[in-house]
Parts: C-alpha cells; structure tokens; sequence
C-alpha cells in the first residue's frame, strides 16, 4: 500500500476502518469530568515515523490545558475545563482517518487539532467537516482551505507562500553572508506539503528568483538509499539544497549520506520536522550548524518566556513549532469559547469566523500577532518563520524584528 502520497483520502473502506488505539482521555484530572467541561480531540501520530512531532504537540496542547484549567478554565461558561482527548495518528493517511472516526465515537466534542502532516490533516479533516466541527491545523498545503470546507483553519502559512516568502528571504539572507545562491536542488519526500512546495519552486519561484533547479530526489517515504541521492547532489553542485524530508528516520539519512559523499552546500528545509532535538543528539550540534528551515511556528522574543516554561515542564531542551501551534491552538479554542460563551461546536465555529485577536496567548505566539480567518479559513496575517542551527539549537533569524537570533553564515 503506498503510505503517503495517496491522493485519494476519503472512500469508504477508510472511513469505515477500524479505529486505531486511542491514546487516553488525556483530560489531567481522573475519573470522568464535570458536565458542561469542553473536550478538544487531538489527532496526532504517537506511533511510527512521525511519533516525535506528535509527541511534542501533546506536550504543548497540555501544557496550555493545564494553564487555562489552573486560571478559572472558560470564564463565560463558569470555569468549566479544557479537556483532551488524544488519539493516535500512526504513520499513514489510513491510520489517521481511523483514529479521528474513533475520536468522534461516542464523544461530545467542541473542536479538535491536528494531524500534523498534511496528508493525514487532509484526511482527517474529511471526518471532522462531516461531522461539522471546527478543526485547527497547524499543516501546510494549500489543499486543505482549498476544498470549500466551512469547518477547517489553517493557522499556518500555506506551503505556496513558505515557498514564495522563505525562498526569496533565505536569498537575501545568504547574499548578506556572501553566499549567492544560484543553482537548486530539490531533495524530498512527496508527502502534500512537500510536493506544493517543490512544485512552486519548480514552475515558477526559482526562476523568478534567478535560480536554476539543478537536481530533484523526490522519493516516497520511508527512504530506502540515501546514498545514490548524496551521489547525483555530488555530481549536481547546487549552491543550496532545498529539502523537505518530513521525518526524522529519512532525513537523518540524507545528512548522514551528504557528509560521507563531501556534499557541503547549504540546506534550506520546509518545515519543523528538521528542528526537533534528536538531530543533535544523534548528528551532533556541529554537523547542523547553519542549516535553516522555513516554518510556520517558533519560538519569537515574545515567547521566550514560555519556551523557558515549557523546558521547565517537559523537560525538553526547546519549544519546536508542534509544541507551540498545539499550545495556541488551545488557547485559541478557549478564546472562542469566551466569545461563543458555549461548548457548542456550531457556536464555537460561528466565533472563530468572527475572530480578530491582537492579545492574549494565542496571538502573541503567532508570526504576525494577530489571529483573524478569511472565508476559506486561512488565517489572514500568517507569516513564515526562518529558523537556523545555531549552537545546538534552532533558533528564529526571521522576521528579523520578531528573532531571537541573527542569521548566521550558512556556509557548512
């Protein structure tokens, strides 16, 4: 079966699979809860090739659970809580949809978040707009606001414009180190976001940018040989590799791979996925220097504060944008509900469409500031955020005034 790039996500042999292990009712308190609590359903993988990132967005959305339960929960509706239920994604489209049918079953929901990949978020999102309930995803693909869906937002920027934005930024950014960036090579998985990304790039961004895409690796995950990859880029001589490899497992192997075959120029990726820790505990901090990733989420001056919370709590030697968008996607869902003053999903929905926060958690850790939705359910003010290693962590270079950090020569 092809695990991810299955472009055909709602039939009726996935719909009606059996549900994948639900995690727990992760609600931070036992037995069952008060009547009238607002239970949020989290859909993430906690198992196979993405169980890091689904791992670090449960950290997240419970962390902001926990604050806004221990501050009087949702004012308008008498304190009651945030509680959620996390199910597990697992590694395909097919395991994604059986968890959110399982997730609806039996549950009175008011929202839901996930499912981090952009395939398994289209899939789900399928499920959640039938049953017509608002859905908050931090993933890229333009496809997924694109669908005519009254029930799905996007909070992140879409992949188009992580490409457009971030590619055209990365260049200027370079430039200023003296490093000109004129032959490309596109290196990744061909997962929804990745295969957006790269196919703007290839029609239209990279030679309006005056670049020259020099070699395109598009293979289908789990990566079998990075070593004929890291051979071609060899051969190819880009001065930038533009890479987006989704997990960890293939993308250590590509590194891995360039290093062996002395491929040095410099890699931009697209998405969080190259920001999670265990690159340097298993690459080491010095193999990572310099590569830069362009994201929807990170840590900003304004979230020093709870990126110091949140390493503190979990342990964690970093907030990654999963965290973070599950966090404010929480926030966000509380903030709705002060407005709809109700658990209704219906309501809650009617005052996300209406929403335009400039205060508060949920806007003052998103690029931009500022939380308001169109009538696809794209939020309006979305920007990307440029991310490099540095030190053996990543950290925000761009936008510049936002940054925690400057950007640094990305020469490898």
């Amino acid at each position: 079966m092809n695990r991810l790039s299955r472009r055909s996500f709602l039939t009726s042999a996935v719909v009606s699979a059996g549900a994948l292990a639900l995690t727990s009712c992760a609600s931070g308190a036992s037995g069952s809860s008060a009547q009238g609590d607002a239970h949020i359903a989290l859909v993430v993988p906690l198992s196979g090739l993405f169980a890091r990132q689904g791992t670090l967005s449960r950290e997240g959305a419970e962390m902001a659970r926990d604050e806004i339960n221990a501050n009087g929960g949702i004012k308008a509706l008498g304190g009651a809580k945030i509680r959620l239920d996390v199910s597990d994604a697992g590694e395909t489209v097919e395991s994604a949809v059986s968890a959110a049918n399982h997730a609806f079953a039996g549950r009175k929901l008011s929202g839901g978040i996930g499912s981090y990949l952009s395939s398994m978020t289209l899939g789900v999102t399928e499920v959640s707009e039938r049953h017509r309930l608002p859905w908050l995803t931090e993933s890229y693909a333009d496809t997924i606001t694109d669908r005519g869906f009254h029930y799905v937002y996007q909070t992140s920027s879409l992949s188009s414009q992580q490409a457009a934005i971030g590619l055209a930024r990365y260049k200027a950014l370079a430039a200023s180190k003296g490093v000109h960036i004129k032959r490309i090579a596109l290196v990744g998985d061909n997962t929804a976001s990745s295969k957006i990304f790269f196919q703007v790039v290839r029609e239209n961004l990279a030679a309006k940018l005056g670049m020259k895409v020099v070699a395109s690796e598009i293979w289908t995950p789990p990566l079998s040989d990075a070593s004929s990859i890291a051979q071609r880029l060899r051969s190819a001589k880009p001065d930038l590799i533009v890479y987006s490899a989704t997990n960890f497992s293939d993308s250590s192997q590509i590194l891995r791979a360039s290093k062996q075959f002395g491929v040095t120029a410099p890699i931009l990726g697209n998405g969080a996925w190259l920001t999670v820790p265990e690159y340097a505990k298993n690459l080491g901090a010095g193999e990572l220097e310099g590569i830069s990733a362009i994201v929807a989420a990170f840590p900003l001056k304004n979230g020093t504060e709870l990126d110091k919370r949140f390493r503190a709590r979990t342990g964690e030697p970093y907030m990654t944008q999963d965290s973070l968008a599950a966090y404010y996607h929480v926030w966000l869902f509380k903030e709705a509900m002060e407005k709809a003053k109700s658990t209704d999903p219906q309501k809650i929905n009617e005052a996300l469409k209406s929403l335009d926060l400039t205060t508060g958690p949920a806007a003052r850790n998103m690029a931009g500031g500022r939380v308001r939705f169109d009538d696809k359910g794209r939020r309006m003010d979305a920007s990307p955020v440029i991310v490099q290693w540095q030190g053996g962590r990543p950290r925000s270079v761009w936008p510049a005034a936002e940054a925690v950090a400057k950007f640094k020569s990305p020469r490898r």
